[in-house]
């Protein structure tokens, strides 16, 4: 039996009273869609958290595994500086089939996970092509399995302030997407991993608890979302007692 690490909880407001410390007695804004009434998408509080951590590292190189429809793809274009660069990756449309979508059991792994990949490919990263020029312009979309994308090839290892993790949800591309989520992030970055804790998809928490061996990991309570919070920003997981 493999050994797997435990993964303490701290509390939303500890990310929000840190943002509150760096910007004293300021209005802080964020920028959202309305939440989709489907599934697929970041909750708000995990949106607004999310939103919370690029004001933190003052994120300007973003890498996100897992487009979808581009909601979160915004908001993090929404939510970043002006010259920040977010770029997104998901399948080529054309490499996604599925057998009679109607059949799908959402409440199994494997085919809640084709009932995604099937709206990606008949709707696409929409809300990417609805934003303001001004954020599209901040996005680069990317379309290739995440299973042959190489941070180093790609000309960005150690490059990104913030990656985001919310692609494939079994163990094979979850552990893929988040080896290759530390060849991309620098030493001084955050790591965020959404679905932790999903009652459908137990593979993310499965491999982040494998991962939770070797690195320093916390989940916020409330949430799906787990971060790896490195260098200069581990002071931000320390577990509430």
């Amino acid at each position: 039996m493999n050994q797997t690490g435990t993964i303490p909880v701290i509390r939303p407001r500890r990310l929000f009273q840190a943002v509150e410390q760096q910007l004293p007695g300021q209005n802080i804004e964020i920028s959202m869609l309305m939440p989709s009434s489907g599934i697929g998408s970041l909750l708000t509080l995990e949106s607004a958290l999310v939103a919370a951590l690029l004001k933190i590292t003052s994120a300007e190189n973003i890498f996100e595994f897992g487009t979808f429809h581009g909601s979160t793809t915004v908001m993090l274009a929404a939510n970043s500086g002006t010259n920040a660069r977010i770029t997104s990756l998901d399948l080529p449309p054309q490499q996604i089939t599925v057998d009679n979508p109607a059949e799908l059991n959402l409440a199994e792994a494997d085919q809640n996970d084709q009932f995604l990949r099937l709206m990606y490919r008949d709707r696409g990263p929409f809300c990417v092509s609805q934003a303001r020029p001004e954020l599209q312009q901040k996005i680069q979309l990317i379309a290739r399995d995440s299973r042959e994308f190489c941070p180093v090839n790609a000309g960005l290892a150690g490059s990104q302030d913030l990656v985001l993790v919310d692609g494939g949800h079994d163990f094979e591309t979850e552990m893929n997407d988040s080896l290759k989520a530390f060849q991309l992030a620098k030493p001084d970055s955050v790591i965020i991993w959404h679905d932790y804790g999903s009652a459908i998809h137990t593979d993310v928490a499965r491999c982040l608890q494998e991962l939770a061996m070797d690195h320093q990991l916390v989940a916020i309570g409330s949430t799906m979302l787990c971060l790896c919070l490195q260098g200069r920003f581990a002071r931000l997981g320390l577990a509430d007692s």
